[in-house]
């Protein structure tokens, strides 16, 4: 069984994000799953959406190092297989392929403007939970120092938060990945900044993220990539 981990709190995504987050995964994973949202607002979600309280083994409650917990062993509480997706992600395809792997770790590598033009990306994250437990230990030993050293090394953590510390800890090991070749494409990249070269949706995507300050609410976005209503809706 697949725990499906989604995440809101504070206003960037609404109740809607969640719903639609909920239909594009019965249309789109076909193997057995659960959806799990860590939540400081359970109330609000809509049905068919477990609620999980926010994580309190933080270090220090910086908003956008949450979701380092999911590299604990701790994170098992969830489920025996979890996969992360954010809520800016729009599923148009099938994703078993992606989902459907031996590896108990699994991270999007994704195209990035920092470092040396990849990134680690926890938008979407495959993880048995304990299977990142030293990368927890190591980060939870001295978290103020791992920051710095991942500033340090470029990863801009200030801006780039949980991805930035996990591209510094994950540095020079064999990480499997998922790539572009895997469908899994930032909306940026294909389409720009603001959309103006996304009028069609580049073959055999399967995820599209969009990471950043865009996001498929966005009316402007909606109207200059037709596709992104054909996928992102409550039906």
């Amino acid at each position: 069984m697949i725990t499906v981990v989604l995440w809101k709190w504070g206003h960037k995504f609404s109740v809607a994000h969640v719903a639609k987050m909920r239909h594009m995964l019965a249309r789109h994973l076909s193997l057995p799953h659960r959806i799990v949202c860590i939540t400081d607002r359970p109330k609000d979600l809509p049905k068919g959406i477990e609620p999980a309280p926010m994580p309190k083994t933080l270090p220090w409650d910086v908003k956008g190092l949450r979701r380092m917990w999911l590299y604990s062993a701790k994170a098992g509480a969830l489920g025996d297989r979890l996969l992360q997706l954010d809520l800016d992600v729009i599923l148009t395809d099938s994703i078993d392929p992606i989902v459907d792997r031996p590896e108990p770790f699994v991270i999007w590598k994704s195209e990035s403007t920092r470092k040396d033009g990849w990134a680690y990306n926890a938008t979407v994250m495959l993880i048995t939970p304990g299977a990142q437990e030293p990368l927890w230990q190591r980060y939870m030993a001295d978290p103020r120092r791992i920051w710095n050293e991942s500033a340090a090394d470029g990863w801009d953590p200030k801006v780039c938060s949980d991805q930035a510390i996990a591209c510094y800890l994950l540095k020079g090991q064999d990480v499997p990945v998922w790539t572009d070749a895997d469908g899994i494409r930032s909306y940026r990249v294909f389409a720009g900044k603001h959309g103006d070269r996304g009028q069609v949706l580049p073959e055999g995507t399967r995820i599209v993220s969009f990471h950043g300050p865009r996001d498929p609410s966005q009316p402007d976005l909606q109207q200059k990539s037709p596709w992104i209503l054909d996928h992102w809706k409550a039906a």
